[in-house]
C-alpha cells in the first residue's frame, strides 16, 4: 500500500490475519522520532549513528541491527568499546509484534522490502484498468453476490486480454 494507508490499526489488522503490511512510513507532522530510533525507525547507537540492518529471524519475529563502527560504516570517535566490549559490537534486536508500524519483516528500506513494495505496482495497474476500462468505479448492481460476480468477470476479461496479447 502507499503512504496513505500508514495507520496503526491497518498494521494490527494485517498481523491479526497472519499477514504483513508493506507500507512506507508517513511521518505526518512528526516532530521527534521515538527515543532510540531515527526518523526511518532504525535504531541508533549510543553515539547517535544509525545501526545497519543485519537480518531477521522470521520465526521469532525479530530484526537485528549491529554497531556501525564495527561494520566500517562510520568512524566512531569512541570506538566499539564505548557501547560493547565484544568484537562483534553492540547488537539491538527489535520485535515486530511490539510495534508493527515501526518495524516489519524484512526491515523497511532493505532490498527485500523494496522488492515486496514494488510488487504493488502490478496490482495498482490492474485496479486502474478495472476502473477506467471496465467500469468498476461505477457499478450499478445491488448485492454483494452480484458485485462480486461482476468484479470477477472483469478480472477474467483483463487476464484473457493479457493472454491474447502474448
Amino acid at each position: 500500500m502507499d503512504k496513505g494507508y500508514d495507520a496503526k490499526r491497518i498494521y494490527e489488522k494485517a498481523a491479526g490475519m497472519g499477514g504483513q503490511a508493506v507500507i512506507p512510513l508517513n511521518l505526518r507532522n512528526e516532530k521527534q522520532p521515538p527515543e532510540g530510533l531515527s526518523r526511518t525507525r532504525t535504531p541508533v547507537c549510543s553515539m547517535g549513528y544509525e545501526m545497519p540492518y543485519w537480518g531477521c529471524d522470521k520465526k521469532a519475529g525479530t530484526l537485528k541491527f549491529r554497531c556501525p563502527h564495527v561494520l566500517g560504516k562510520v568512524d566512531c570517535p569512541q570506538g566499539s568499546n564505548w557501547c560493547s566490549s565484544s568484537d562483534y559490537g553492540c547488537v539491538v534486536k527489535k520485535h515486530v509484534a511490539d510495534d508493527p508500524r515501526s518495524f516489519c519483516l524484512p526491515h523497511r528500506g532493505s532490498r527485500e522490502w523494496k522488492k515486496l513494495y514494488n510488487l504493488r505496482s502490478s496490482a495498482e495497474r490492474l485496479f486502474s484498468r478495472g476502473k477506467e476500462k471496465l467500469g468498476l468505479d461505477n457499478i450499478r448492481l445491488r448485492g454483494r453476490a452480484k458485485v462480486t460476480a461482476h468484479s470477477l468477470l472483469c478480472g477474467i476479461t483483463v487476464l484473457a486480454s493479457a493472454i491474447a496479447l502474448q
